[in-house]
């Protein structure tokens, strides 16, 4: 995964492999991500922390996200970690997103800092992720400011308590040339793995037995999602039950 900082994408985009909005190993393209209206990924963001009351101007932005790689996108979930301008943390905003294209936005706002730089929240899920999983269980997040270390999870909780955990566990390197084609070819195709994984264990599931939810069979509990075309994932259309 890559950490950006949202302030400084022309540095990053000096890396050979990395390009934005067009092909290359690694490409930013700012229509997989949040969409409020403006142009770029961080004034998206202002724009949606603004409609959840948080109005100030943002300081530095980070995003832990998978990039296109060779073309293809999928991000089970991405996370911003907003700071104000004195460099404090001010937010965590949970992107997730499921096989149909759809995401749904998760806020961590100033009241849910358990200490500082660590947010912890529950929320209901009310988004359709699994077929195994029912819609209306929690959400249960832990973000913690990335340092050397990254430390994150989101476990899921019905009323018998979290029977699904999650979680990002990983230390920062410097995002050189070199050590970005070196994880290259540890991880190749690394968003493809991802899908992969997802539709195998899906399978195993299946043929345990496990019963399966339709979508389609409560959409009253799929709220604040935001649908994507499958190609390119432009904006397609915004729904908000």
């Amino acid at each position: 995964m890559f950490c950006l900082d949202l302030d400084d994408l022309e540095n990053l985009l000096r890396n050979p492999l990395i390009s934005r909005d067009r092909g290359n190993i690694y490409t930013l393209s700012v229509s997989d991500h949040l969409q409020f209206g403006a142009e770029s990924i961080k004034e998206n963001l202002a724009n949606y922390l603004k409609t959840q009351g948080i109005t100030q101007r943002l300081g530095r932005v980070r995003l832990l996200t998978h990039l296109r790689t060779f073309g293809h996108q999928f991000n089970p979930v991405s996370f911003y970690f907003v700071e104000d301008q004195q460099e404090r943390a001010l937010a965590v905003v949970a992107e997730v997103a499921n096989t149909y294209n759809e995401q749904k936005l998760f806020l961590l706002g100033p009241e849910q800092e358990s200490k500082p730089g660590v947010f912890r929240s529950e929320q209901r899920k009310e988004f359709y992720i699994s077929p195994f999983s029912d819609l209306d269980t929690q959400f249960h997040f832990m973000a913690k400011f990335p340092e050397e270390k990254i430390s994150l999870t989101i476990d899921q909780a019905d009323s018998e308590g979290i029977y699904f955990k999650s979680g990002i566990l990983g230390r920062q390197v410097p995002l050189t040339t070199w050590n970005l084609a070196v994880q290259t070819l540890r991880f190749p195709f690394i968003t493809f793995q991802v899908i992969f994984a997802i539709h195998w264990h899906a399978l195993i599931l299946f043929l345990k037995k496990i019963p399966v939810r339709r979508k389609k069979d409560r959409p009253d509990l799929q709220t604040h999602t935001r649908t994507y075309l499958q190609r390119g994932n432009l904006p397609h259309h915004q729904s908000q039950i």
